[in-house]
């Protein structure tokens, strides 16, 4: 159940000073009346925690025995505070069967590559099984709301784009509306710190929560140098392993598995036939990332359908455009990328094409062709796990308005098997003639989702989606 007031002053404030984030962080300052969203679970959930070295030695045999079914496990707080009790606290977890992710409390007024570096190095290679990266956003540097949204956002295209999994935000509602305006970060779960009872409000634009932190005062056996944060994820333990990784053949697709590992949870979005086929930017292989306010569709383009947006010098890509490709055979493919005018206007254009020998990519100037560029001959290898991706940061000047479109890709077969000479037509005159199979592709469905409403629209199996910073549209 949802129920939307409009708050007094005072009554903001008061709830405000039931918000304060982490154990350590302070209030956070209400300058005006807010409107207060309330928004109750799902339906049932399911128990957890976040530790870090302030919880001293934990037994986590007693955790386990308490009914703790989930933790997440602090990596760091500032460049030069690195939690010393990480290493230990992640495999103890992990062996007394807890559910386990970890977090970073984010500095926005340090480098955030270099704290990202940090997270990316303890955490080491994402597994099936552990939970999403978690941001943890409260602290503000003194920095404008846009400055901090954008090093947010720069962050989780880091991690996001090293590990393959979707983030995770937590925040506090008056910190989110007060020092990052409101920013929409929706293609995010929420973990929602609000020390309450009840259900939690959460900052617009938000309508949803992921996991609610409603207290940093709880006694936990096996913990005893301090008192616990104790959160509630807002779905069943089975929601929540489907979250983490699962197991091979449930029917989950999710943040360990891809089409490649586990077929049966991830069928291809598209299976590229043995002569080739073309993946559009209108079908499931397409993934657009980043904030959608600055991907442009137009009706036109191959299949009356593309998307534009806009090049940028930034040093990481704010929005891409990913096609995945799936192979039903391994072999030679003539490679080419449709740029339609006056939507393809980049001179620096880089496809990033992973294939079946490694990744290349290659430079192409948009703008001279009005139809299809040929990107080069590649060798892809039969199945997944090899795409084409180009990303927004091509270099060329934010206010040169230069458009860089998102068409369609087209694969042509260059090494296609010779027909038996030998075999000629009729002579077995009892054997029908075999359908033409021609070059038609067979479509399979999109990559599914966990079985939760919440996180169905996250996709959080799919590649991890970038942002738009700095400049006008």
């Amino acid at each position: 159940m949802r129920t939307t007031t409009i708050a007094t002053l005072a009554t903001a404030l008061g709830l405000s000073l039931g918000l304060s984030g982490c154990a350590d962080s302070g209030v956070y300052q209400v300058g005006q009346t807010q409107q207060s969203v309330e928004v109750c679970a799902l339906s049932e959930t399911t128990f957890g925690i976040d530790v870090s070295r302030f919880q001293g030695n934990i037994n986590w045999s007693q955790v386990a025995g308490a009914g703790v079914k989930f933790a997440y496990i602090q990596i760091s707080r500032k460049i030069n505070d690195i939690d010393a009790k990480f290493e230990f606290n992640w495999e103890q977890a992990k062996q007394n069967g807890i559910l386990r992710g970890a977090y970073q409390r984010f500095q926005p007024d340090q480098d955030v590559q270099a704290q990202a570096n940090i997270f990316l190095s303890k955490l080491g290679p994402f597994q099936a099984g552990d939970l999403p990266p978690m941001l943890d956003v409260e602290d503000s540097g003194n920095l404008p709301a846009s400055t901090i949204a954008e090093r947010v956002r720069q962050w989780l295209n880091i991690v996001e784009g090293a590990t393959g999994v979707r983030p995770i935000i937590y925040t506090g509602r008056y910190f989110w509306q007060d020092f990052l305006n409101s920013a929409d970060f929706t293609e995010y779960p929420l973990w929602i710190a609000h020390y309450t009872t009840g259900c939690p409000n959460i900052p617009a634009p938000w309508t949803n929560w992921a996991i609610h932190q409603y207290s940093s005062t709880a006694v936990i056996a096996g913990i005893t140098a301090n008192t616990v944060d104790v959160n509630h994820f807002n779905g069943s333990i089975d929601d929540l392993l489907a979250l983490a990784g699962g197991v091979c053949g449930d029917g989950v697709c999710n943040g360990g598995e891809s089409t490649s590992s586990c077929e049966a949870d991830c069928p291809p979005c598209q299976v590229i036939s043995e002569e080739g086929d073309t993946v559009d930017e209108s079908g499931a292989c397409f993934h657009g990332g980043g904030d959608p306010a600055y991907l442009r569709r137009e009706s036109v383009g191959i299949g009356d359908s593309l998307i534009w947006t806009h090049a940028t010098d930034l040093a990481q890509p704010s929005n891409y455009g990913e096609w995945q490709l799936y192979f039903a055979k391994a072999g030679t493919y003539k490679l080419e990328a449709s740029t339609p005018q006056p939507f393809g206007m980049s001179k620096q254009a880089a496809y990033q094409i992973r294939h079946g020998e490694g990744a290349t990519t290659v430079e192409i100037d948009q703008s001279a062709v009005d139809g299809w560029s040929v990107l080069g001959e590649f060798s892809f290898a039969q199945g997944g796990d090899q795409s084409i991706r180009l990303d927004d940061n091509t270099g060329e000047a934010n206010d040169s308005d230069t458009k860089i479109v998102f068409d369609a890709i087209r694969l042509t077969r260059l090494d296609l098997p010779e027909e038996d000479a030998d075999e000629q037509p009729g002579d077995d005159e009892d054997t029908e003639a075999a359908p033409d199979e021609g070059g038609c592709s067979s479509a399979g469905r999109p990559v599914s989702s966990w079985n939760g409403s919440l996180f169905t629209l996250l996709a959080l199996c799919g590649m991890g989606w970038r942002r738009r910073r700095g400049r006008q549209h």
